[in-house]
């Protein structure tokens, strides 16, 4: 596949329709990712399930994946896979409005965090000890081999092979080295 020039995408966003989804052309990392971090923003009205992010190796389609649903009860939840082991956030607000989602994660401990609009939501611990896999297919709006989409715009898209402190008052964390940024994006 020819790699296509790498673009700025700030004051943009993607907007998704049905079935519609985006592939990164990725650096992939030569070595095992120890440590992540992931933002992005969306915006959707869809109460459907829908999946964001998705990071697919040859061996886990699920080695991390970003979904977000609505429960019977009208609740949001983010649910987040790391190496094919998944962890339900409750959002605090069902609100319909543009959210910033960073989700950190760290082998060591296994400890993992989402922060939504800055605010972080309980820590929980999965796959303490795992490393995620290189050579990756990531996917926006996607989940990889799965008939989940997502439908609504989404922008400021970043990953980092670090865990990032994501500070509620700051954005200076997106000028950071990445593997994925939005200001040097290629799809």
């Amino acid at each position: 596949m020819k790699k296509r020039n790498r673009k700025d995408l700030q004051g943009y966003s993607f907007i998704f329709s049905h079935k519609g989804y985006l592939t990164l052309e990725v650096d992939q990392p030569r070595d095992l990712l120890q440590n992540i971090t992931v933002c992005l923003c969306s915006f959707s009205d869809s109460p459907s399930k829908q999946a964001l992010f998705s990071y697919a190796t040859k061996d886990q389609d699920k080695e991390i994946l970003i979904y977000k649903s609505r429960d019977s009860d009208g609740f949001w939840w983010y649910t987040v896979y790391i190496g094919g082991m998944a962890e339900r956030f409750r959002i605090p607000d069902s609100y319909q409005a543009w959210q910033q989602i960073c989700i950190v994660w760290a082998s060591e401990t296994g400890v993992l965090t989402l922060w939504v609009n800055k605010r972080p939501l309980a820590r929980k611990v999965v796959r303490q000890g795992y490393f995620i896999k290189p050579h990756a297919l990531v996917q926006l709006g996607r989940a990889h081999h799965e008939d989940i989409f997502f439908r609504g715009e989404i922008q400021q898209v970043y990953m980092w092979n670090y865990t990032v402190h994501v500070i509620s008052s700051s954005n200076d964390l997106f000028y950071l080295p990445s593997l994925i940024s939005w200001t040097n994006m290629s799809y």
